[in-house]
C-alpha cells in the first residue's frame, strides 16, 4: 500500500443494492459481492467485494476501504485487507444496531423517509449519468419491459449444469446461470441519448436467488419479473444503473427499487 493509499472510514452509508456475486481469484474463487451505498455527504459509492451475509438493502454501515489502483470509476472502492480478513470482515464492516443490539433496517424503521429519499434522487437519465461518467444514478422509467437472454457467458459450471435435477446446495455466479434477466426501458427525465430506448441487463442479487431454486426453467425464470413488480398496478418502480469496470459507457441494472403505493 502506498503512503497516498491510506485505508479510511466510509461512515453513515445507507446500503441500496447488491449485485449477484462473482467469483475472487485472489481468494480462490470464493463469492463476493459488489454493492451501492449513498450518504448525503458523499453521494453514492460502489464497495466491494462483500461476502455473503455481510450487508443487507436499506441498512446503514460504516465501511473501512480504500482506493483501488485498476479501477477509474467515480467514488469507487475496496474494502481495506479483504484478501487476509476474509473470514474477519466485521473488522472492517460495521452494521448500526438499534437498542436492542438489532440490525436496524431503514426501510421497516423509516419507510416514508427511504421512499422520499429515493423521489428526490431518482431525477436522472441515461445520457445525464452516462455524459457526465457517473458510477450509478437512479432512473424514473416512463415505459419497462422485462425479459430474459440467453447468457452469452460461459463457465465450467454452466457447460456441466444444464440437466441436473439435484441442485439443492448449489453455489453459482453470474455466468454460470442459463439465463439473464434484462430490462428495456425509457426516461422520464429528458434524455438526450441516441436511442430513448434503453436494454439493459439486471444484476440484482435477488433476482438470481430466486433463480437459483429452478436456473434451466426458462417459464419459472421469467416469474422474476413478477417479483420486481414490474408493471404491476400500485407499485411504484425506480432503477438503480450502475456502470460495469470492463466496460464503463455500459450500464446495468444494480436494482429495480419498488414501493408499494
Amino acid at each position: 500500500m502506498t503512503e497516498n493509499n491510506k485505508p479510511f472510514w466510509l461512515k453513515n452509508m445507507i446500503v441500496l443494492g447488491h449485485g449477484a456475486p462473482n467469483k475472487i481469484k485472489k481468494l480462490g474463487g470464493v463469492q463476493g459481492r459488489c454493492a451501492c451505498i449513498w450518504s448525503k455527504e458523499l453521494g453514492y459509492c460502489r464497495i466491494n467485494p462483500i461476502p455473503h451475509g455481510y450487508l443487507y438493502d436499506w441498512e446503514l454501515i460504516d465501511v473501512e476501504v480504500i482506493k483501488p489502483n485498476n479501477d477509474g470509476r467515480e467514488n469507487t472502492f475496496m474494502i481495506y485487507n479483504y484478501e487476509k480478513d476474509w473470514s474477519k470482515m466485521y473488522l472492517h464492516i460495521k452494521v448500526h444496531k438499534d437498542d436492542k443490539g438489532g440490525r436496524i433496517n431503514l426501510l421497516k424503521t423509516k419507510r416514508d423517509e427511504c421512499i422520499s429519499l429515493i423521489k428526490s434522487l431518482a431525477i436522472d437519465s441515461f445520457s445525464d449519468v452516462k455524459d457526465n461518467k457517473r458510477s450509478f444514478g437512479i432512473i424514473t422509467p416512463s415505459k419497462v419491459e422485462g425479459f430474459l437472454e440467453r447468457n452469452k457467458e460461459t463457465s465450467v459450471q454452466q457447460k456441466t449444469l444444464f440437466g441436473l435435477d439435484d441442485l439443492d446446495g448449489l453455489i453459482m455466479n453470474q455466468k454460470d446461470y442459463k439465463w439473464v434477466p434484462c430490462i428495456k426501458y425509457s426516461c422520464s427525465a429528458p434524455c438526450s441519448a441516441k436511442n430513448p430506448i434503453h436494454k439493459s441487463k439486471i444484476v440484482e442479487w435477488g433476482c438470481y436467488q430466486w433463480m437459483i431454486k429452478n436456473p434451466n426453467n426458462e417459464e419459472y425464470c421469467k416469474k422474476v419479473f413478477d417479483n420486481l413488480r414490474i408493471n404491476q398496478e400500485g407499485w411504484e418502480n425506480y432503477l438503480l444503473i450502475g456502470n460495469t469496470r470492463t466496460y464503463p459507457k455500459s450500464y446495468i441494472i444494480v436494482k429495480v427499487i419498488r414501493f408499494k403505493k
